[in-house]
């Protein structure tokens, strides 16, 4: 293909990518508003699984963290040797920072990302 080829195959894939995620946004709204009115007949019936024609539901529920207190919450970890609680991945921005200070960051290596940019005119 040549370049002028791939670049109009980009836009086309990207023109459907579009359409997709527009539609798969209204997809998942249609399942969220779904899984909350489910959630509302289990509660006002009592049930917490049910069974209609082969297709079974439950609840289940699971406590998430809701962080209130950034600074606070660090001293609990710094404090318990509690490090695990955090997801490890590098935040991008500050390590970018640091490698332009001329910083050493032990422990990370940086390697270089290409990726192909593209706007419609």
């Amino acid at each position: 293909m040549t370049l002028g080829e791939l670049i109009d195959q980009r836009e086309q894939l990207r023109d459907q990518k579009r359409a997709l995620t527009g539609e798969l946004k209204g997809v998942d709204a249609q399942l969220y508003a779904n899984e909350e009115a489910l959630l509302e007949a289990l509660d006002a019936a009592g049930l917490e699984h049910a069974k209609i024609d082969g297709v079974s539901v439950s609840v289940s529920e699971q406590t998430m963290p809701s962080v209130t207190d950034w600074d606070s919450l660090y001293d609990f970890i710094k404090q318990n040797d509690a490090f695990y609680m955090l997801q490890r991945r590098v935040s991008t921005g500050p390590y970018r920072e640091m490698l332009q200070m001329e910083q050493d960051v032990p422990g990370v290596e940086p390697y270089v990302q290409r990726k192909v940019n593209m706007r419609s005119a």
